[in-house]
């Protein structure tokens, strides 16, 4: 992460970036595999079943077809550029994913000097299916980037007349891991309200966005907030704010997007669990500071060099943890971050 203001003076001989953007559907892809001719049956488009399975909805092996096929078109997708680029989208992408790529345009066309992952061809693996015949219908898929992290990914499909989608993704963080789902045959019991979780997926995602505020972070309960992206988050701000000394004060907050949550039973009984959160990040220059110098990326959004009152900045951060059963700590296994806005005076 990088600060996005300097001080007049300041050094700006690095480069501005984002240390963790990325949208995922850039980074999965599977083009070796594209092409294949699939049918309405092999992207989740089926008719209604007369009554609810025990089982996965799908085998393993149309499983895999489905994955390549939908990281390849989220890929086309993000790709994409002028008018075809919203068309592409839809059909592709729901949910974060969705959402996060429209956003991320958004930076494109303002001509964001910063580096979008690139693909590899390396087919995905399906790691677990939703059971049963009801829908929505669920996938989860690991996938690789070609600087050789992996990132986990879920598939959607809301309705029998609607395919498989790419609904969420992030890149895991170092040593982190998730334990086994079951079965691709028998499939894995979607659980959104958390029941038997040590803590239910709408009360751990404000949990862990409350201890990422700046400048007085809650402490979290139920959640680590230790991870090397919470540490990141909250040494940045800091540095941030001591960097502007007596000229701006700077706040930060993370909503919650309760729209975009998936869980995911795991075969212990913990689960996965997908979420979006919105970073705000105010700055709001003091009567001794006469200007700030925003970074690069900040400039082009906005279309100034300098900003003499206020500035605001809104990042997705795409977030995954690992859920214990009954008690114990849930934790942060991947992570992705987008600018999605910005705004000054």
């Amino acid at each position: 992460m990088t600060h996005l203001f300097r001080r007049p003076g300041a050094s700006s001989r690095t480069a501005p970036r984002r240390a963790l953007v990325g949208v995922a559907a850039v980074a999965l892809s599977a083009a070796a595999l594209t092409g294949c001719g699939l049918g309405d049956a092999l992207v989740g488009v089926q008719d209604v079943p007369r009554e609810v399975g025990d089982t996965a909805p799908v085998s393993a092996e149309s499983a895999e077809t489905i994955a390549t096929r939908v990281l390849t078109d989220a890929t086309r997708a993000r790709e994409a550029t002028g008018a075809e680029a919203q068309q592409l989208r839809a059909k592709a992408l729901t949910g974060a994913a969705l959402t996060v790529t429209s956003a991320d345009s958004r930076l494109a066309r303002a001509g964001s000097t910063s580096t979008e992952p690139v693909t590899k061809a390396t087919p995905p693996k399906v790691l677990g299916i939703s059971r049963g015949n009801s829908w929505p219908r669920v996938m989860l898929v690991q996938s690789s980037r070609e600087d050789g992290r992996t990132a986990l990914n879920v598939l959607v499909s809301e309705s029998a007349s609607e395919p498989f989608k790419l609904a969420s993704s992030a890149a895991m963080q170092p040593s982190s891991s998730v334990a086994a789902l079951d079965s691709l045959d028998q499939g894995s019991p979607l659980n959104p309200q958390g029941t038997g979780l040590a803590v239910a997926p709408k009360a751990l995602l404000e949990e862990y966005a409350a201890s990422l505020r700046y400048p007085k972070p809650a402490t979290a309960e139920h959640v680590s907030s230790s991870d090397v992206f919470a540490r990141a988050v909250r040494a940045n701000a800091k540095s941030q704010a001591d960097s502007f000394a007596k000229l701006a004060s700077l706040r930060q907050t993370h909503t919650v997007q309760p729209d975009n949550t998936v869980v995911i039973s795991l075969r212990d009984g913990g689960a996965v669990v997908f979420g979006l959160l919105e970073r705000t990040d105010t700055i709001t220059l003091k009567p001794s500071g006469k200007s700030l110098t925003p970074s690069a990326d900040f400039q082009k959004l906005l279309g100034k060099k300098t900003l003499t009152k206020s500035a605001q900045m809104h990042t997705y951060e795409t977030v995954v943890f690992t859920v214990p059963a009954k008690s114990g700590t849930a934790n942060l296994v991947a992570v992705d971050e987008t600018l999605v806005s910005a705004k000054g005076e």
